[in-house]
């Protein structure tokens, strides 16, 4: 519904200002325009005309700016999944450990899983420093602060 409301009000607008154009020149046509009826019937086509501009321009960009992100929101999906399948297998290898293998082959396979998430979340966030390249520095920061702190 809002979506609705958000395209018509602009295009209603605009077609507001055009019917006025169009009054305004049938008007014209007629009978000579006072300048008081001519400044007001151009106040009115000058206003609804940038107000409808202006909303249509607003949801261009937003649509524009929706276009951009795309393919960088779904890249980050993609990880995003990948890191839950990763995850499901350390799970796996938590709670039913193969019975036939020692605890080290079983720890090393873990390690492996977990060096594969950190290679995908570092990943993932170079896919986000294109947008946000700030947060993803101060994301760097926190993590390298927290690593030193535990070395």
């Amino acid at each position: 519904m809002q979506k609705n409301k958000e395209t018509w009000l602009p295009l209603l607008s605009i077609l507001i200002a055009i019917a006025v154009s169009g009054y305004s020149i049938y008007i014209s046509g007629e009978r000579a325009l006072t300048s008081l009826e001519s400044t007001l019937l151009q106040i009115f086509i000058l206003l609804f005309g940038i107000v409808g501009s202006f909303y249509i321009g607003k949801l261009s960009a937003v649509n524009a700016a929706k276009q951009i992100i795309k393919p960088h929101a779904r890249s980050a999906f993609r990880r995003l999944i990948s890191l839950y399948e990763s995850l499901s297998r350390v799970a796996y290898e938590i709670q039913d450990p193969n019975k036939n293998q020692s605890k080290e082959i079983t720890i090393a396979r873990m390690e492996a899983i977990v060096v594969e998430q950190l290679s995908t979340a570092d990943d993932s966030l170079e896919d986000w420093r294109d947008l946000v390249p700030e947060d993803v520095e101060e994301l760097r920061a926190k993590l390298k602060k927290h690593s030193s702190n535990k070395g």
